[in-house]
């Protein structure tokens, strides 16, 4: 498989070429003012050509086809959603740029913020207009006791046009919401470059990066899941961890306990499976008007937040003196992720973040506003939701390296070796130490970018009651780190042991065969009868036993000089045996008394 069909980063004349091919096909599209803008300064700023590319194609470029040269890559199924069909491969591409699911939330003084939405799956190409009807209007609304932030889930060519030319939003802020890659290789054209802190504080926005964690009942929501990323416009991926334990798994015969029937049983064996998301948010807010611009993820309908997401940080309610058990919850005061799931469900990262910022009241105490443009909700909002989803992931780390040092401790627990042998422990320390340091790397630049976010002067103190929070996940992901080492050392030792016991088996094994090997090696001695195989056995005997003592000495001799000799110096003090120091010692007093006596 060609890895770079458009060329590498070096190869400027091969993606030339490529695109002038591909021009015949459709691959741009209508320039319309910001795509424009981009396109000018993306010479200037090259990290910017993949945000032009995903205007034009309608998602990342590997996405558009299959490209010269390029061949199947171990029979797996193509990543490419577009079509070969000319017609069709249109129509998904003008169907994936005029994507939109867009929520504005208009927060005044006090009050529960109004939501106002716009969906394509619901009106079509209408929204777009509707979208780019409604930012105009804020942009030349006079009040400014308001202000109005667009939550965005995935991301599109036309939201990007309308949002980008209206509020003439930094370009560098789409572009970051694009990928998602925790390394590049060296010859990667989508990398996005790192930026220095003194530079990162001049921005209007920042990102903040987060694992979400999946849990899926069976092996195929998994795969639904999977197939799901790929109909998302920015790339994100689910990583399946392949940590499956003994608990993941229900027994394959269950006695029916159950004393109402088998229908309250469940009919799907479960063999569960947990899948991580690398995640980013990335918020933007206005200089100049009281707007802001939040980039979400998309989230796939397979599967559920593992143990159901973080929970409702609400203050439970007081209790009162009526029966509560007639009184039904309301379905709208259930958070999304606690609510039971249907067909008509919308459960998604994107419902979770509108459910808290359309409170009308923060439980965090903080300041009402910032400079009067930014109510506390939305941004205290986001660093909740997020620090709830780290908690989650190294609540989820620490139960794994608990369930892997138990069957380090206690393998004969586990009743199957199909998942918790000490070879598949150490596989799955494997996959922890890979990405536990990629986790806290995620975690350290989005600390860095968030509590450097200081544009306006009220926002640290926005910020500020999180700071513990996230400084503890840190340190805890530190010696959750700390520990998958250790565990690694152990295990090996473990397997080391059971070699070491192997191979006494494969000795004790090998001396049974020696006898037969005796026999064997005097009998092919002589070929005459058996009557005449003592003489050869009587000089195997004297020559054997010669060889193995004069062996036998020089390995002694050369081996224990030293030891005699140490050996020999710890007992001369016993002795009382002159030694050459008390010989010359006593010669030297002898020689002063004559020299004395003389004078």
């Amino acid at each position: 498989m060609t890895s770079y069909p458009l060329g590498d980063a070096y190869q400027d004349e091969k993606r030339d070429q490529v695109l002038r091919n591909l021009g015949k096909y459709s691959w741009s599209c209508e320039t319309k003012d910001y795509l424009s803008y981009v396109k000018y300064m993306a010479p200037r700023w090259p990290h910017l050509q993949v945000l032009v590319d995903f205007m034009e194609v309608g998602t990342i470029p590997t996405r558009w086809c299959r490209f010269p040269e390029e061949k199947g890559y171990r029979d797996q199924s193509p990543r490419y959603t577009y079509p070969r069909e000319e017609s069709l491969r249109l129509h998904e591409q003008s169907s994936r740029s005029s994507r939109v699911n867009v929520a504005l939330l208009q927060y005044k003084a006090m009050q529960k913020p109004d939501i106002t939405r716009f969906e394509s799956r619901k009106s079509g190409l209408l929204t777009s207009k509707q979208l780019e009807r409604s930012a105009n209007d804020i942009k030349i609304a006079t009040e400014t006791d308001q202000f109005n932030l667009f939550v965005v889930e995935d991301l599109s060519r036309n939201v990007i046009e309308i949002l980008g030319s209206t509020f003439g939003i930094d370009p560098q802020f789409f572009r970051a919401h694009i990928t998602e890659h925790v390394w590049n290789n060296v010859r990667d054209r989508w990398r996005d470059p790192s930026v220095l802190d003194v530079d990162a504080r001049r921005r209007d926005w920042f990102q903040m990066r987060f694992m979400r964690s999946r849990y899926f009942a069976i092996e195929k929501d998994l795969h639904d899941a999977e197939k799901e990323t790929n109909e998302f416009n920015i790339i994100r991926r689910i990583i399946a961890d392949d940590n499956d334990t003994f608990w993941d798994r229900d027994p394959k015969f269950r006695r029916n306990w159950w004393p109402w029937g088998s229908a309250q049983r469940e009919t799907t064996r479960v063999d569960a499976k947990v899948g991580l998301m690398r995640s980013r948010a990335t918020f933007w807010l206005s200089p100049d008007l009281p707007v802001g611009v939040l980039l979400l993820d998309p989230t796939p309908k397979a599967g559920y937040p593992l143990w159901r997401g973080y929970g409702n940080w609400d203050n439970i309610p007081p209790f009162e003196n009526h029966l509560y058990a007639q009184i039904p919850t309301p379905h709208d005061d259930i958070p999304p992720s606690q609510r039971r799931k249907q067909a008509d469900t919308n459960e998604s990262w994107f419902e979770e973040y509108l459910y808290w910022a359309q409170r009308s009241v923060s439980v965090v105490k903080s300041p009402d506003t910032i400079e009067g443009k930014l109510p506390s909700i939305p941004i205290q909002s986001l660093l909740h939701l997020i620090c709830g989803d780290w908690l989650i992931f190294a609540d989820y780390l620490k139960t794994r390296l608990n369930q892997i040092d138990w069957a380090i401790v206690r393998p004969s627990f586990f009743p199957k070796a199909d998942t918790d042998t000490r070879q598949q422990s150490l596989d799955k320390l494997h996959f922890w130490r890979r990405t536990t340091p990629q986790a806290r790397d995620m975690l350290n630049n989005c600390v860095r970018q968030t509590f450097t976010f200081k544009r306006h002067p009220s926002m640290a103190q926005l910020i500020e009651p999180y700071d513990y929070d996230y400084k503890a996940v840190a340190e805890r992901l530190n010696e959750h780190e700390r520990r998958i080492d250790r565990l690694s050392s152990a295990v090996n030792s473990a397997i080391s042991l059971d070699d070491a016991g192997s191979t006494s088996n494969l000795t004790i094994l090998a001396s049974i065969f020696i006898p037969p090997g005796l026999i064997a090696t005097l009998l092919s001695m002589n070929t005459d009868p058996l009557v005449e195989l003592f003489p050869a056995l009587k000089w195997w005997a004297i020559v054997s036993t010669t060889v193995a003592t004069v062996i036998v000495g020089v390995l002694l001799g050369l081996g224990s000089v030293h030891g005699w000799l140490v050996k020999l110096k710890s007992l001369l003090p016993k002795l009382s045996l002159p030694t050459l120091e008390t010989i010359i010692s006593v010669g030297n007093k002898k020689q002063k008394w004559k020299t004395n006596s003389m004078v």
